[in-house]
């Protein structure tokens, strides 16, 4: 069987994302693209890694031209310069002799009447107090509804139910239903991998949103042990409940 790329796990062809790291397992036409803060390869289409949660907008989709995994070996320190030669020691004897002829006649200079008085030492300068870091960011909208479509991810993979569940609002059509749909599936099927992408997002007001996602899934048949991929666009429409988003309706787009 092939190998990932990134962490070397095993996964079966036509498999997207490796089930371990999250790495980009197909290679587009345009090149390989790597995640920048951990080297994993992902896809073009993605705006997160899988495997460090890193934003991949801008700078994060260039080609890098690194092999994943593979850490670049540091520079050796330079080499410390070769300490000067001692001095003689008579010109050591000499310094000290002229040092102590230079204290004596300072003592007799200010221990005369009206000598004039010893300059003060000059005051070293106040320390500048460091600057503050820089605010973080405020969180985007797309930042909040990603957390929790992220939280839905990882519930489905776990198979949580309790988790998943605490994801959809009270006032979720079928409510119940959703909950055994749920149960029901993941005792005939495995999920392989699941991945998404925010495509768009539409603030209605302040409590209610709208978000089109798409579904990546390799799914896996529990009784034949079939695998199969699939992808689905959903309309997703969220509502802010005691402080935090929770998905109120969903319709599938084509």
């Amino acid at each position: 069987m092939p190998q990932c790329p990134h962490c070397q796990t095993e996964y079966q062809l036509g498999q997207r994302y490796c089930s371990e790291c999250g790495s980009f397992l197909l290679h587009p036409e345009e090149g390989d693209t790597f995640c920048p803060q951990c080297g994993v390869r992902v896809s073009s289409r993605q705006e997160f890694c899988h495997e460090c949660d890193a934003a991949l907008t801008g700078e994060g989709l260039k080609k890098v031209e690194v092999t994943p995994g593979k850490a670049t070996p540091a520079e050796p320190p330079p080499k410390p310069a070769p300490a000067p030669p001692g001095l003689p020691s008579w010109v050591i004897g000499a310094l000290a002799g002229a040092g102590i002829v230079i204290i004596i006649l300072l003592i007799i200079i200010f221990s005369r009447p009206g000598a004039p008085p010893a300059p003060s030492a000059p005051t070293p300068p106040r320390a500048e107090a460091p600057a503050p870091p820089p605010a973080a960011p405020a969180e985007t909208l797309q930042d909040q509804l990603q957390k929790v479509l992220s939280r839905l991810r990882e519930a489905q993979l776990k198979k949580n139910i309790t988790e998943l569940m605490s994801l959809y609002s009270t006032s979720f059509p079928n409510y119940d239903q959703k909950r055994k749909e749920a149960l029901t599936s993941w005792e005939n099927y495995d999920y392989t991998n699941l991945v998404f992408t925010v495509d768009k997002v539409q603030a209605l007001d302040a409590n209610n949103a709208l978000a089109w996602v798409t579904w990546y899934m390799d799914i896996r048949n529990r009784n034949n042990q079939e695998l199969t991929s699939a992808t689905q666009g959903y309309q997703v429409r969220f509502v802010q409940e005691m402080g935090e988003w929770r998905i109120r309706e969903l319709k599938e787009v084509l």
